[in-house]
């Protein structure tokens, strides 16, 4: 029979919503018509609020008290997330509702000494997302839930112990409709041991068939099917902010969250990404979506928070920050630079870093890389191109003889005012006639009394211009 182990998300809406470790203010998440308390932290239950008080009592309780509306997506949107950090390590995981997983446990003790080491990776998991949990095996699905929501939290195979801890629970702890709930208790069956003790045939004679299913499901005597869950490749994450934020300068705490939730995500698949993208959610606007790239790839988390960082600081809030999201799609395979691991440079800014931050300081349009252009006037001889193209590439795109050029052309050429000494030249270029930029000029390279190497010309009318700087 298969072992199952079931985890129990009591708070699970509550433990995503961001708060500092020190300043943790008392918080509920409210749903139902009357608006009942159904998660709150341990700051509100010392306040004096309990599970199920109504809006207006616990508002009167605690006058600090901070109020979010239960959000069964967002919920249920975490509890996916969950599922695919534990994907790493059980490959068969089903999502029960809006706050279990059942993890089927029998396939994966192949892979691990005992149950002990598999449930201490479980923990090591869970205790980096910091989520507040319950647990519980079971050889059926439904036991396993039942023990966990009912806080059982023992890794126990022994089925005679695990049947005797599901018998001492009440009948109404079942998922069952509140009829029958009522039909067993008005003949005296307030245990599930109670039940138990009813054999199948009579409990289908007493009562329905649906009981008898149930029943048959939770002792593990019946087939319960159970659909999987399958990963997609991608990284989604959003962080609810306890208060709204006016002042990007501080949204950098929640940003790094994130962002070392992805550096794990990353690291455990031995992936890069030279792609982010960061939503600031804000109140009663359109989301502000921010794309930040990393042309080398990238993991780590600081390095991320660095060039995000950097694009805040020219971003500018048109509404009071509620919420941060981070999304990333594209992923790619370390590559050779990190054969450099152990070269003397190898805590130097790469050609690529150094690209990443100019662009998230700048924006991406402000940074441009250079390339030849098959025009022989010196004003057109480079064309902008994307940064960082290899040279091969360039080289490809057009092949001409060396020519020798100054490293500085003059943003404005200038007529040549000092007496210089000719030392190459001339070197005619004459060209330009078909777009309205014609030029006929004799280039020389030329020597100063001050020992510059410059480069300078002579027109058709024989006048002397400065147009570049060898040294």
């Amino acid at each position: 029979m298969a072992l199952w182990l079931y985890l129990h998300f009591p708070q699970l809406q509550l433990d995503s919503l961001y708060h500092h470790k020190d300043q943790q203010q008392p918080t509920i998440i409210v749903a139902g018509r009357g608006h009942s308390a159904v998660q709150l932290n341990s700051a509100a239950h010392a306040a004096g609020i309990r599970q199920g008080m109504g809006l207006g009592a616990a508002a009167a309780t605690c006058s600090s008290l901070c109020v979010h509306e239960y959000d069964e997506e967002q919920t249920r949107q975490r509890l996916t997330e969950l599922a695919q950090w534990l994907y790493l390590n059980t490959a068969e995981i089903h999502l029960s509702g809006t706050t279990g997983l059942l993890l089927k446990v029998s396939g994966m003790l192949t892979m691990y000494r005992d149950i002990s080491e598999y449930w201490h990776t479980i923990q090591t998991r869970l205790q980096a997302q910091n989520v507040r949990y319950h647990f519980s095996l079971g050889y059926s699905p439904l036991a396993a839930q039942l023990l966990a929501e009912a806080k059982f939290d023992t890794l126990s195979e022994d089925r005679k112990q695990l049947e005797h801890r599901l018998g001492r629970l009440p009948v109404s702890a079942l998922a069952l409709p509140e009829k029958q709930h009522q039909g067993l208790l008005r003949v005296g069956i307030q245990s599930v041991q109670a039940l138990f003790e009813i054999p199948m045939l009579e409990l289908g004679k007493r009562f329905n068939t649906e009981l008898v299913h149930y029943v048959g499901r939770l002792r593990g005597k019946l087939h319960h099917p159970v659909s999987f869950y399958q990963p997609p490749e991608v990284f989604e994450r959003q962080l609810t902010l306890l208060y709204e934020l006016e002042n990007l300068d501080w949204v950098a705490k929640p940003l790094f969250k994130l962002l070392t939730q992805l550096e794990q995500f990353l690291k455990l698949r031995n992936k890069l990404t030279k792609s982010i993208q960061f939503t600031l959610l804000q109140r009663d606007c359109e989301p502000l979506r921010l794309e930040i790239g990393s042309a080398e790839g990238e993991y780590r988390a600081d390095k991320w928070q660095g060039l995000c960082l950097l694009v805040l600081e020219r971003t500018q809030l048109v509404a009071p920050l509620q919420g941060v999201a981070l999304s990333v799609t594209d992923f790619c395979e370390p590559d050779e630079l990190s054969s450099d691991l152990f070269s003397e440079r190898c805590g130097t800014m790469t050609a690529a870093g150094l690209l990443a931050v100019l662009q998230a300081k700048l924006g991406e349009d402000a940074v441009q890389g250079i390339k030849p252009s098959a025009d022989a006037r010196p004003e057109f001889a480079t064309m902008h191109c994307v940064p960082l193209t290899s040279q091969a590439q360039r080289l490809n795109e057009i092949e001409c003889e060396p020519m020798l050029r100054p490293n500085l052309l003059l943003p404005q050429i200038l007529p040549l005012q000092q007496s210089v000494t000719l030392i190459q030249g001339p070197e005619r270029i004459c060209t330009g006639w078909w777009d309205g930029h014609e030029v006929e000029r004799d280039y020389f390279i030329a020597q100063d009394e001050s020992k510059r190497w410059l480069w300078v010309f002579r027109d058709r009318q024989q006048r002397w211009y400065l147009h570049g700087v060898f040294s």
